[in-house]
């Protein structure tokens, strides 16, 4: 599928069917990079799009699998959350717990790439997006939040679909490949809370309705 509008300045690019993989454009930034295989067609579909620089949400390797590669070809620099800077000049997704760890050596490699510029909370993206600290999935990571629209690339702090089955539906991330699910979900709520309209997300479609991640936070409250 190609790129689709989901706001002013902003477009989604699913790099999987059902949306199991996403990458986002904003303004002349590129937002996350799928796994190491999805490098040919990122660069494909962005092909006469001026691209100033390339931003990720966190270090892992199904969101900075074909960053090397994309910000070679198309000469930008590469943004990065301060602590996830190191996961991204080693090329492997930080995890917590001994089974965890163990998988990110096996499958959680990516080609190494040191950062050109760290994220902190509040820093200008493009577009008027700025960026927002909400690390837990990963130590550093970030989401890109527009209030004029309230528009969100959430990254990972949510899940909109299970990664078993791909059926769509918003929940935590996995518990195995998150850090620190506690301050996840933290920042969850702080995300939450700002009500977003439109909200896109690293796995699942695309939501557009305003209460629907606080309604998910409730849900998981309840049990």
């Amino acid at each position: 599928m190609a790129l689709q509008q989901l706001a002013p300045d902003v477009w989604h690019l699913p790099l999987m069917p059902r949306n199991a993989v996403n990458t986002y454009v904003i303004g002349d930034v590129l937002v996350d990079a799928g796994i190491k295989q999805h490098g040919k067609r990122i660069l494909r579909e962005l092909a006469g799009r001026p691209i100033a620089a390339h931003a990720l949400t966190h270090a892992h390797q199904d969101h900075a699998g074909a960053t090397k590669e994309v910000a070679a070809t198309l000469g930008v620099p590469v943004w990065v959350g301060a602590r996830d800077a190191g996961a991204l000049a080693a090329g492997l997704s930080e995890t917590s717990g001994a089974l965890a760890t163990t998988l990110a050596k096996v499958g959680g490699r990516f080609p190494a790439r040191p950062a050109d510029r760290l994220l902190r909370e509040g820093d200008e993206l493009a577009a008027g997006v700025v960026v927002l600290d909400v690390p837990g999935h990963s130590p550093g990571h970030v989401a890109f939040w527009r209030e004029a629209d309230r528009t969100l690339i959430a990254g990972d702090v949510f899940f909109n679909m299970n990664i078993l089955t791909t059926a769509p539906g918003l929940r935590m991330p996995p518990g195995l490949f998150t850090v620190d699910p506690a301050q996840n979900r933290r920042s969850a709520e702080r995300i939450a809370q700002l009500d977003p309209a439109i909200a896109g997300f690293g796995h699942g479609p695309v939501v557009r309705e305003p209460g629907a991640l606080a309604s998910c936070l409730g849900r998981l409250a309840r049990g």
